[in-house]
């Protein structure tokens, strides 16, 4: 139920706010921690390099919110057992 909460809620953010919008990445956020919950950890990624992409757009690449993302892509890296590729992410 929770990711289908955060997908709606990611729907309209992007209705509203448009695609690129820091709040969006927020969201992309969410719905990637709720992937990874579930095991579905390329449906997590994908999330999280968008939600990545955008933050890094906006924001800058010191951003907190830069660095929360690197480690939400470094923990789903972390649950495949990929481990350097985890420690390069985070």
């Amino acid at each position: 139920e929770a990711l289908e909460a955060y997908k709606e809620a990611l729907r309209l953010m992007r209705a509203k706010l448009g695609n690129d919008h820091p709040n969006v990445a927020m969201m992309l956020t969410c719905v990637g921690a709720a992937y990874q919950c579930q095991g579905r950890h390329a449906e997590a990624l994908e999330a999280h390099e968008e939600a990545l992409r955008i933050r890094r757009a906006k924001l800058g690449d010191d951003h907190p919110d830069v660095a929360e993302t690197l480690n939400h892509k470094g923990m789903v890296y972390f649950k495949q057992e990929r481990y350097a590729k985890a420690l390069e992410t985070y």
